[in-house]
C-alpha cells in the first residue's frame, strides 16, 4: 500500500539557512508519508533537497515575485505585498498538484510559504501545517497564516505562547539527524593549528554574524577572564550572512582586537565539520538576543559540551538550568561571564554537565523523534 502524501512548501529558496536545513532533515526521516517538496523557483534549497534523494516539483511563480522573493527588511516586505495578487495562478497550480498527487495535506515551512499554501490547501479540501520556527507578534501575515493552519507546528513552548485563539499550536522540536555530529571528534588537530597549548581552557561560539546573535556580548566575556585565565582561548565560528551589516562584523573586529592580536581570540568564518569546533571546546556559548530554539546549542549538548546560553525562546525546552546547562537572562554580560567563569574553575562540573546536555540532547532533540512526531500529527494520530 502507498504512502500518503504530503506536499512540502517553501518560498525562501535562495538561502540554505537554519530552518531549511531542519526541513531537509525532516523530510529524510519520514518513515510513514511520502515527502514532495514544492518550490516555487530553483535554488540553494531545492539543490540539497534532490542531493537528499527527496522528490522536487518547481511550480514556477511569476519572474516579478522570484525577484522581490529575495529582498530583506521593510522595502522587502512592501514589495512582496505589492505583487502578491499575481500569486492566484500560482496558488491554483499548488491545488492542483495537490489533488493530482491525492496529498494529504500541505506543510508550509515560513510565514511567507503558509500564506501561498492555506489558500491552495483550502482550495484542495485539504489541511494546511505551519511550521513556525521563531516568536512573532501575530500581524497581518501571522495572522493570516493562523487562520489557513490546521495546526501551527511551533519548535519551542515559547514560540507556541506567542499563537492566538483558537488554540492550534502543537510543540514539535527540531531535532539532529545520527551522522551529523561526531561525539568521537578530537580537536585537537584544531588547537594545534592555531598554535594553543593542549591545556587550554576553550570557550566558543558558532553563529552567523548577525547582531541578534551577540558575538559581542561573547567577546565581553572572553575580554573580562583572560586575564584571570591565561590558558583560556576563545574561538567564533560564523560568516557575515546575505543582508547583515558590514559594519558589525568590523566592530567585532574592532572590540576583540586585544585578544586577536595575541592569537587568544579567532574568528574561523563559516565551517562545514562541525563536530571539531565543537571538540576542541570545553564550553559553548550562546548568547543571543532571540532565537525559535536554538539548533547550535543542541548540536554543542549532542557533543557533549557544556552549553551556557540567553533566556531566549527555547532555553527552557532545551536546558534544566544548572544541570544540563546554564541559562541567563538575555544582554546580561555580567552573568554570562559568571557562568563560563564556573565552568572555567571546575572541571568535574564541565563534565557532569555535558553529560547531562548529551544525555537531553539524544532523549529529546532527534530527528527521528522530529520525523516521528511531524508524521503522528498529519495523519491524525495525536
Amino acid at each position: 500500500m502507498p504512502k500518503p502524501t504530503v506536499l512540502f512548501y517553501e518560498t525562501n529558496v535562495f538561502r540554505f539557512y537554519g530552518a531549511a536545513r531542519v526541513l531537509v532533515w525532516l523530510m529524510s526521516h519520514l518513515e510513514q508519508v511520502h515527502p514532495i517538496f514544492v518550490a516555487p523557483a530553483e535554488g540553494e534549497l531545492t539543490h540539497r533537497v534532490r542531493a537528499a534523494g527527496i522528490e522536487t516539483v518547481i511550480l514556477p511563480a511569476p519572474s516579478l515575485w522570484q525577484r522581490v522573493e529575495k529582498k530583506k527588511g521593510m522595502l522587502g516586505k512592501g514589495q512582496k505585498a505589492l505583487v502578491a495578487p499575481l500569486l492566484t495562478t500560482h496558488i491554483r497550480h499548488l491545488a492542483g498538484l495537490a489533488r493530482q498527487r491525492n496529498a494529504i495535506g500541505i506543510h508550509a515551512n515560513s510565514t511567507r510559504a503558509a500564506i501561498l499554501a492555506g489558500p491552495a490547501a483550502k482550495l484542495a479540501g485539504i489541511p494546511m501545517w505551519w511550521h513556525l520556527r521563531r516568536e512573532r507578534s501575530m500581524g497581518i501575515n501571522e495572522r493570516i497564516a493562523y487562520a489557513f493552519s490546521e495546526w501551527v507546528i511551533c519548535i519551542s513552548s515559547a514560540v507556541a505562547s506567542t499563537l492566538g485563539t483558537p488554540p492550534k499550536a502543537r510543540i514539535i522540536y527540531d531535532g539532529i539527524p545520527e551522522g551529523r555530529i561526531d561525539p568521537n571528534a578530537s580537536g585537537q588537530a584544531l588547537r594545534a593549528r592555531l598554535g594553543w597549548p593542549e591545556d587550554a581552557l576553550v570557550a566558543g561560539a558558532v553563529a552567523s554574524l548577525a547582531p541578534n546573535k551577540r558575538h559581542d556580548m561573547f567577546i565581553r566575556m572572553a575580554l573580562a577572564l583572560a586575564d584571570s585565565y591565561p590558558q583560556a582561548r576563545f574561538l567564533i565560528a560564523g560568516h557575515r550572512p546575505e543582508g547583515a551589516p558590514a559594519d558589525y562584523e568590523a566592530s567585532l573586529h574592532a572590540l576583540a582586537r586585544p585578544l586577536e592580536e595575541t592569537g587568544r581570540l579567532v574568528f574561523l568564518g563559516w565551517v562545514e565539520n562541525i563536530s571539531d569546533i565543537f571538540a576542541a571546546m570545553d564550553v559553548f556559548v550562546f548568547p543571543s538576543d532571540n532565537e525559535g530554539l536554538g539548533l547550535v546549542a543542541i548540536e554543542a549538548m549532542h557533543m557533549g559540551v557544556p552549553v551556557v546560553r540567553t533566556n531566549a525562546a527555547g532555553a527552557e525546552d532545551m536546558i534544566e538550568d544548572g544541570e544540563s546547562g546554564f541559562i541567563v537572562p538575555v544582554g546580561d554580560p555580567v552573568m554570562l561571564t559568571q557562568r563560563v567563569r564556573m565552568l572555567f574553575e571546575d572541571a568535574s562540573l564541565r563534565a557532569r554537565m555535558g553529560r547531562a546536555g548529551q544525555h537531553r540532547a539524544r532523549e529529546k532533540f532527534t530527528a527521528r523523534q522530529m520525523a516521528q512526531r511531524t508524521e503522528m500529527l498529519m495523519l491524525g494520530k495525536r
